[in-house]
């Protein structure tokens, strides 16, 4: 049946405390949270200064519940000084040199200024990485078996995409190959174009493609084009953007074109701040954070800053329970969605699941006065059978005057053998259905949407309107 991998014969003595009791797993957080801000307050320049200003102490914390006594931290904070959150711990301090030395560096991407932001680990940090990625390849049924497919690109900023596949692989056993796709950079001629990645994962055999869901397509499109054979393929963890059925539809579809025998497309939440990612034990079943012993999750309501009760939509926030490098209470994602810490039906598993697809907060469009989310117009439009590749415009009935009327757009690219004239009318009807609005469809060349030899991921949403003073 679609969606359902194979479980785990066996389960690792730390995969086995995500079975624990709702009660047991929030013990230990509580534990782990009361330990942390005794560090922050101690080394940490930001939150030290944070708990005089509030004049609160770490005596304070002795649940997460008490979380809620400091206010949500933004992105913008984080970027303005981020060396701030870093635990500055000094050498005579009596912790383990696990906790001072640094173990590596990533940085946040996608922000306003274009300038990355660095997010320390060190050692006590990477080794609990380990464990916490060994979980989810439990939870994913990633094992010793599998030969995993790196078709992240490598980027001039280390992201985690790219090096978590390989430290995934380390903490399960898998076997890992890397196609080094990405745009070239002169001085070292390393990087390589797409059909590499075919050619790799038909030589080597491999079971898992780990990449960015568009990028990840458009292997297994290049691949259904070429003729090649990915029968080994039984599992794509696909990261970086929305997955919707459609999307899932599509590239299964175009696996089993290549041999594959109903692969298991596993989507996930990744983001720097956890240095991993939340993943799904079942397709749509939600997505398993893995360690609710080193992070604790929340929903917060954007104008008061409560946390909200499970399934009540609000802001995504991360707080660091056992983290020595760069660490974060209640920090906002940017990530619109819901939380369950129901038992997974699915796996049996207790630790909290993000359960709505997530909703960037910038992608939220406010067009002819009206707010829209065009995630539920991505996911009408992979729907629809034909089309290759796909972009959403918001751009201006007259481009040169600013305050003319908005107007919604979508480029689409479609396949050999189908109507232009069909697809159009699909896509209208589509659009009408998901924001009540009549597009404009422009047909393109596929790589004029996304180019994989240029761009690290598609870019789906477009905003091209000026802005207006």
């Amino acid at each position: 049946m679609a969606g359902y991998p194979k479980k785990p014969k066996e389960v690792s003595e730390f995969g086995k405390f995500l079975y624990k009791s709702q009660d047991e797993i929030r013990a230990v957080q509580n534990e782990n949270l009361q330990k942390q801000v005794v560090l922050l307050e101690k080394y940490s320049p930001y939150y030290s200064k944070l708990f005089k200003d509030r004049g609160i102490s770490s005596a304070d914390f002795k649940t997460v519940d008490d979380l809620e006594k400091i206010p949500s931290l933004n992105k913008k904070d984080y970027m303005a000084d981020p060396m701030s959150f870093r635990l500055t711990i000094p050498p005579d301090a009596p912790v383990q040199p696990h906790e001072r030395i640094m173990w590596g560096v990533h940085y946040t991407t996608g922000t306003t200024s274009g300038v990355p932001t660095p997010f320390f680990s060190n050692t006590h940090d990477y080794f609990g990485n380990i464990m916490q990625l060994a979980r989810m390849c439990e939870v994913g049924a990633i094992t010793n078996n599998d030969i995993v497919a790196n078709i992240f690109p490598l980027t001039p900023v280390p992201h985690i995409g790219f090096w978590k596949t390989v430290d995934y692989c380390i903490a399960s056993g898998a076997r890992c190959v890397s196609a080094v796709t990405g745009s070239k950079y002169d001085p070292f001629p390393i990087h390589n174009p797409l059909d590499h990645a075919v050619d790799m994962v038909e030589r080597y055999r491999c079971t898992v493609l780990s990449g960015i869901v568009s990028f990840v397509r458009r292997v297994i499109m290049r691949a259904e084009e070429l003729g090649r054979d990915f029968s080994s393929v039984r599992h794509c963890f696909v990261l970086g953007e929305a997955c919707p059925q459609g999307m899932r539809n599509d590239m299964r579809s175009r696996l089993e074109n290549t041999g594959a025998k109903n692969p298991f497309i596993c989507s996930g939440l990744g983001f720097t701040e956890m240095q991993g990612t939340t993943l799904e034990c079942t397709e749509n079943g939600g997505m398993h954070i893995c360690a609710p012993d080193l992070h604790f999750l929340e929903i917060i309501d954007e104008k008061t800053g409560k946390r909200l009760p499970d399934g009540e939509q609000g802001l995504l926030a991360i707080t660091h329970i056992d983290r020595r490098g760069t660490c974060f209470l209640r920090y906002i994602i940017g990530d619109i969605t819901t939380l369950t810490h129901e038992t997974c039906p699915n796996c049996g598993r207790n630790d909290v699941r993000v359960e709505m697809q997530p909703i960037r907060t910038m992608e939220l469009v406010n067009i002819k006065g009206t707010l829209i989310n065009p995630d539920i117009l991505k996911t009408e439009i992979t729907e629809i059978k034909g089309i290759e590749e796909y972009q959403i415009v918001f751009t201006k009935e007259d481009k040169k005057d600013p305050l003319s009327l908005d107007k919604l757009e979508i480029k689409v690219a479609i396949a050999e053998g189908f109507a232009k004239d069909d697809v159009e009318k699909q896509v209208v009807a589509r659009a009408r259905k998901a924001v009540e609005m009549t597009p404009e469809i422009v047909f393109v060349d596929m790589k004029e949407i996304f180019d994989p030899t240029k761009t690290l991921k598609s870019q789906r949403v477009v905003d091209e309107r000026p802005r207006v003073e």
